[in-house]
């Protein structure tokens, strides 16, 4: 089971910050597929995809994450902004290379990149 302590330490190291009414959702989320983990794969590797599917979902509700901090009391925190499809695909594929029994899979968010397309239209007009 991911304890609310494992997943705020977990979503800060890797630079996700939520409110602690979101984590907590989530962690319910990542806990619910705690039988099927259970079942297929040892304990670390359990820990690690609960971790990861974490990861995703706390990057899909938010794109911004720390990229450093001071204190001793200059107080001070950057934040960056990683391509969202980037980070995406980077924690899928951690996630989905652990995961070959597919426990998580429901609970995936769809790639919140897919279907986003851009697109420039140029036209060249006169009079008839």
């Amino acid at each position: 089971m991911l304890t609310l302590q494992a997943a705020q330490e977990y979503l800060q190291a890797i630079g996700v910050s939520l409110p602690d009414s979101i984590v907590t959702l989530l962690v319910g989320q990542v806990n619910s597929v705690d039988d099927c983990l259970t079942a297929h794969y040892p304990p670390a590797t359990a820990d690690l995809i609960r971790l990861y599917l974490l990861g995703l979902l706390g990057t899909a509700n938010g794109d911004r994450y720390v990229s450093s901090q001071t204190a001793p009391s200059g107080a001070s925190q950057s934040f960056r902004f990683k391509t969202l499809g980037d980070r995406w695909r980077s924690l899928w594929g951690l996630l989905k290379q652990l995961d070959t029994h597919g426990c998580t899979d429901d609970l995936i968010p769809p790639d919140p990149t897919e279907g986003n397309h851009a697109g420039i239209w140029t036209a060249k007009g006169g009079c008839i």
